[in-house]
């Protein structure tokens, strides 16, 4: 999304651009004429370029990912978007009009001081009209800068990998990605989410770490951050929980199972369940044991993610 400009700095590249747009006659009344309808022409058609562009770079929410959509309207609220995107298309269209009267009368005309007192008449509407969407204006150039603390996420089949911090959430992320993964902004959390992608058989797969979201009770978070980390139901089609059984982690198994069970309440999708640094500790459980450090387990561990994968894409 370009950067917005507000609506006097629009005005004034209008006008600017207009006021070097002439047109030659050898009569006068004809020269003023044909000049002043061509800049009342450019300044209109400079609006209407500007404004369109504004809201052609913003997304359809209408047809973004559910997942998008949702951090969308918490960030920012997508109805108060669609409404100044509304206001700046008004704009657009009120402005052509009245340059398009402006113009008509215009050329009807071989009164200079007619001529003159018109096109004057037009660009004080036309700045007026500009000057009405000025908030608008302003409220869009900080949505554009709030929407770029949404990741951009692919929308493919993903998994999301959750557990306590310490856990081995993103030494499995590493491990499982084809190349290293990248950190992508999250709102409400300082730490971004870490996304890497793998491939099956030409089928591309993503895989997200989510440091600061899905690493502790949700009793314990406010009320934004429970719809951030609710929006992920909207992207993830399996989740990894990871458990430390050693304690090593520095959290009880306690505290970790509690935080499954509040996973496993909020999310209704797939879940593995998985305890991780298995050449340390295996207990008696009935959990996949794996060892993100050694390799044990991983592949396993992957055949279990695929299948749940394949058979959402084979039924979706």
């Amino acid at each position: 999304i370009r950067t917005i400009m507000t609506s006097d700095e629009i005005i004034d590249t209008a006008f600017r651009k207009a006021s070097k747009v002439k047109v030659e006659d050898k009569i006068h009344v004809f020269r003023l004429r044909k000049t002043s309808a061509a800049r009342i022409s450019s300044a209109a058609d400079t609006i209407d370029t500007t404004t369109k562009g504004y809201v052609s770079s913003f997304p359809n929410f209408d047809a973004v990912p559910r997942f998008y959509f949702e951090l969308s309207d918490l960030l920012i609220g997508v109805g108060r978007i669609k409404k100044s995107l509304g206001s700046l298309d008004w704009c657009r269209k009120t402005v052509k009009k009245i340059g398009d009267k402006g113009i008509k009368q215009i050329k009807r005309s071989r009164n200079e001081k007619f001529i003159e007192n018109k096109k004057k008449e037009v660009y004080g509407r036309i700045s007026s009209v500009v000057k009405q969407v000025s908030d608008d204006l302003l409220f869009l150039n900080t949505v554009r800068e709030k929407l770029q603390n949404i990741p951009c996420i692919e929308n493919i089949p993903t998994v999301v990998v959750a557990g306590y911090p310490n856990v081995g959430k993103s030494l499995l992320v590493r491990k499982i990605s084809s190349g290293k993964p990248k950190i992508a902004a999250y709102p409400f959390t300082t730490k971004g989410v870490s996304v890497g992608h793998f491939k099956i058989k030409y089928r591309k797969y993503q895989v997200i770490d989510t440091p600061g979201l899905l690493d502790r009770e949700l009793a314990k978070r406010s009320e934004i951050e429970k719809q951030a980390i609710l929006a992920l139901k909207y992207l993830g089609n399996v989740i990894v929980f990871i458990i430390d059984p050693t304690g090593h982690c520095g959290y009880p198994l306690d505290a970790q199972l509690k935080l499954l069970d509040d996973i496993k309440k909020t999310f209704n999708i797939p879940l593995i369940e998985v305890e991780n640094k298995s050449d340390i500790l295996k207990t008696n459980s009935d959990r996949l044991k794996i060892s993100a450090l050694t390799n044990e387990g991983i592949e396993e561990l992957m055949g279990k993610v695929l299948g749940i994968l394949r058979n959402l894409l084979a039924n979706s």
